[in-house]
């Protein structure tokens, strides 16, 4: 089920006097969408010229002045929903309030806050923050759900080199008549699969997963944590639901221990020094056997004054992932968490 090969790169290098070096690369294949990543654990020693700087200080300070997602500025500066999807125009639990996203790219796309604090370590979000944004972004795709919107997403990222344009905590919401490239690309290959083999794909995976133990994080109820084996980003983890296809599906368990997950995941980030990263959810229509919900964490390069992206050509034009940790490495990690 898990198909990689091996090859290595020889040069003279002048990190040791012109000496012959020689790093070994790995060429993964995902078993579900034939895509390819590429491994070199060592390309995460090579220099960056742009100057670290993390962002605890200034950036924070300056930031907070006029934060639209604080307390004291959230009600005058955020929008509000029509009627017909809540008549008191946001949607709160908790700390948690969602309203329209000011510049949409979606017809049905809301923010959510996490928290009512500015700022929060990777590793500082709570069980509870996490379960009240899950529960009421959930309330917020029911709502929109009998407007015709079919697709959801649940996506966050933290901190501006993972394309935040906002250090407060948040989520973004989309919910639309039509599947994103990513979701339907999923969806067709799930259901490829199915046909094929007649038996779920995302099943089958975290049985195989869970045999073999390399890769395989923990378990918390009807959810299952993997490192990637072929990973679209650096330290990537998804976790897969086995209680069915959709975000609508899950029961208030569920979105407990996934938010256990998440905040554990978090954590382990944390103690391996990533304070920057991405999250989003892949969800399918409601009664799908072939499918099921399905959710990929990864992490990104820390806050810099002078930021270096880490997606380059490979990534963006010829759709190869390059990461630099092996995801058996990972798991060990984690699973201690687990």
């Amino acid at each position: 089920m898990f198909k990689k090969s091996k090859a290595n790169a020889r040069f003279l290098s002048p990190l040791n006097g012109f000496k012959e070096e020689v790093q070994p690369i790995e060429y993964r294949k995902d078993t579900l969408t034939d895509t390819w990543s590429r491994v070199n654990v060592n390309r995460a020693k090579r220099a960056k010229q742009a100057r670290r700087e993390e962002p605890h200080a200034e950036l924070i300070k300056l930031s907070k002045e006029n934060c639209s997602f604080c307390t004291k500025n959230i009600e005058k500066a955020t929008p509000k929903f029509l009627p017909e999807i809540s008549k008191k125009g946001r949607i709160k639990r908790g700390e948690t309030v969602v309203f329209p996203n000011l510049f949409p790219f979606a017809e049905y796309h809301a923010t959510a806050t996490i928290t009512k604090k500015h700022y929060q370590d990777i590793g500082e979000f709570t069980e509870v923050q996490i379960r009240d944004t899950i529960h009421a972004s959930i309330d917020f795709f029911k709502r929109i759900e009998a407007l015709g919107a079919k697709y959801f997403s649940l996506s966050w990222n933290h901190l501006p080199p993972s394309g935040a344009s906002i250090i407060h905590p948040h989520v973004q919401l989309i919910g639309d008549e039509e599947p994103t490239y990513m979701t339907n690309t999923y969806l067709n290959a799930s259901k490829k699969y199915y046909k094929k083999n007649h038996e779920n794909y995302w099943l089958r995976l975290v049985t195989e997963e869970e045999k073999l133990g390399e890769r395989f994080i923990g378990r918390i109820g009807n959810t299952a944590w993997i490192s990637s084996f072929a990973p679209m980003g650096n330290n990537e983890v998804s976790m897969v639901y086995e209680g069915g296809p959709s975000i609508l599906d899950l029961k208030s368990k569920d979105v407990s221990d996934i938010s256990k997950g998440i905040r554990r995941i978090l954590k382990g980030y944390a103690s391996i020094g990533k304070t920057v990263f991405n999250l989003t959810t892949y969800s399918g229509p409601k009664d799908m056997e072939h499918f099921c919900l399905n959710a990929k964490i990864i992490t990104r390069p820390s806050t810099q004054k002078y930021y270096t992206a880490d997606a380059g050509f490979m990534e963006t034009l010829h759709g190869e992932r390059i990461v630099e940790n092996m995801p058996e490495s990972l798991a060990a990690e984690l699973r201690r968490l687990f």
